[in-house]
């Protein structure tokens, strides 16, 4: 992700956390949909996602990346001797587009199976908004030297709640439904 993209969601994550929080003021004790369709949902997006990947499943997939990837690793280094930086560059930038996409193919089946147990407990419980309780980032910080000018950036873990108060909490009725604790 590029400094722009990074910055650009810091942003955004920024906005949606103070409209929360304006719509937890405004909003009395349960929050409704805006049409009155329901309470809206959230999830400890975090809490599915660390028992998604405790599972079987993730593990087996998490393996097969990992082969995947000491493959790459032995054919690189096979076809690297004898190469210039250049030509070397090139190979690690597409081993580098394998892996990435290698990993994609391999966590989406999770990451749909994920929103689909969002989507149909939401249903169950009549909530027609879910979001997640908090929504965590990497976000650019500026790193000062002495005498407090920027001399540069540094990425940061960032974690910001999106709901303060009030909604349907449907995360362990999630997990259950992904029968994954």
């Amino acid at each position: 992700m590029s400094k722009f993209q990074t910055r650009l969601l810091g942003l955004l994550v920024v906005i949606i956390a103070a409209v929360a929080v304006v719509v937890s003021l405004v909003g009395g004790q349960s929050l409704k949909a805006a049409n009155g369709a329901g309470p809206v949902g959230f999830v400890y997006s975090s809490r599915v996602i660390a028992a998604v990947e405790s599972s079987s499943e993730y593990t087996k997939a998490q393996k097969s990346y990992e082969e995947f990837a000491q493959k790459l690793q032995k054919e690189y280094e096979s076809q690297a001797e004898g190469l210039d930086e250049e030509s070397k560059r090139v190979k690690l930038l597409n081993l580098e587009k394998q892996l990435t996409e290698k990993q994609i193919q391999l966590n989406q089946p999770f990451q749909d199976k994920i929103q689909k147990a969002i989507e149909d407990v939401a249903k169950n419980e009549g909530c027609s908004i879910v979001l997640s309780q908090r929504v965590e980032f990497e976000a650019l910080v500026p790193l000062r030297d002495s005498s407090a000018s920027i001399v540069g950036t540094q990425a940061m873990p960032m974690s910001l709640p999106i709901v303060v108060t009030g909604g349907m909490d449907l995360t362990e009725p999630v997990l259950r439904k992904l029968g994954v604790k």
